[in-house]
């Protein structure tokens, strides 16, 4: 890359129309022919007769000049010709959309997400990739939710799904995976529940909460508050590793999105019970930096998390 050139190299486009170059190529390979470039380029006689005079005087030259029956190139015409017609087959390579071979294109996307999100998604996603794209490689990062909008402001990381509320500025693309409903979970053998328990029921059994997921502890706690109930909160947890072994063997229960305990063997021998209507949810988010719109390597692996979401029961 040039960087050494002057305000002056810029400015002279300004007084330049590089669109007269197609009507340059079109002139000199019909020979000066003004219809029959006319017709190539899609534009009326007039008006490419019109653009002729314009090109004569950004070039300072006639460049097509009558001689008996026929224009003729001008020296000037006959040596920028070529050069003009590569320039715009170039051009139209480089500027035509590119060919996408997942099987040999080289790339590494780092992805910030939860735990629970790698166990859903990272199992399939690298058995496709390692199918049908090798040269993708795939590093989750493990990032604090506060710090979520740094690291994709500084490129510690190029996607990020997440269900947290985050502040993003106008650079950024988020897009809706799902929207997870809730449930609540309890071991039967050390908790007894009605069969269909109120809200307040549940509000006064000791409860376990999480703090890996800060939104999805918001939006229980307003539910309850707008109810005109707090929870009997027993203890907090960092992950959600550790819930399994409490439940196990303390008489509580937790409210989760249903995606956080989704294919996770750990629960199977607890009961799961949906929580609150179909309007308590959490959604969850694919965001990136509009830099990566059309990277096709990050497209193709936007697209299939997209596609894995859509077959995940939540």
């Amino acid at each position: 890359m040039n960087n050494a050139r002057s305000a002056s190299f810029f400015q002279q486009f300004r007084h330049w129309d590089l669109n007269l170059l197609v009507v340059l190529e079109a002139l000199y390979a019909e020979q000066g022919n003004v219809t029959r470039a006319a017709q190539r380029v899609g534009l009326s006689q007039s008006a490419l007769s019109h653009a002729l005079n314009r090109l004569r005087d950004m070039l300072d030259d006639p460049l097509f000049v009558k001689r008996g029956a026929k224009m003729q190139p001008t020296a000037r015409a006959s040596q920028l010709a070529p050069f003009v017609a590569q320039w715009l087959d170039q051009l139209q390579v480089e500027l035509s959309p590119q060919l996408f071979d997942p099987m040999t294109i080289k790339a590494s996307l780092r992805l910030g997400m939860p735990e629970h999100l790698e166990r859903l998604l990272l199992p399939d996603l690298l058995r496709y990739l390692g199918t049908h794209a090798p040269g993708i490689h795939i590093h989750v990062k493990a990032v604090p939710i506060f710090q979520l909008s740094d690291e994709l402001d500084n490129g510690g990381i190029d996607l990020a799904i997440t269900g947290a509320q985050i502040d993003l500025s106008e650079g950024y693309q988020q897009q809706l995976l799902t929207r997870s409903h809730f449930v609540y979970v309890y071991n039967p053998k050390l908790l007894t529940l009605p069969d269909n328990p109120t809200l307040e029921e549940l509000a006064a059994v000791p409860q376990l909460t999480t703090s890996y997921a800060h939104n999805t502890t918001s939006i229980i706690e307003s539910y309850f508050q707008a109810h005109g109930l707090k929870r009997k909160i027993m203890a907090t947890t960092s992950g959600i590793t550790a819930i399994p072994a409490i439940i196990a063997m303390c008489p509580v229960l937790v409210i989760l999105p249903r995606l956080m305990i989704t294919q996770y063997s750990l629960f199977d021998e607890f009961n799961v019970v949906p929580f609150a209507d179909q309007d308590v949810n959490v959604p969850l988010n694919l965001v990136w930096h509009r830099l990566h719109d059309h990277d096709p390597a990050h497209q193709y692996v936007r697209d299939y998390i997209v596609q894995q979401f859509t077959t995940l029961v939540n």
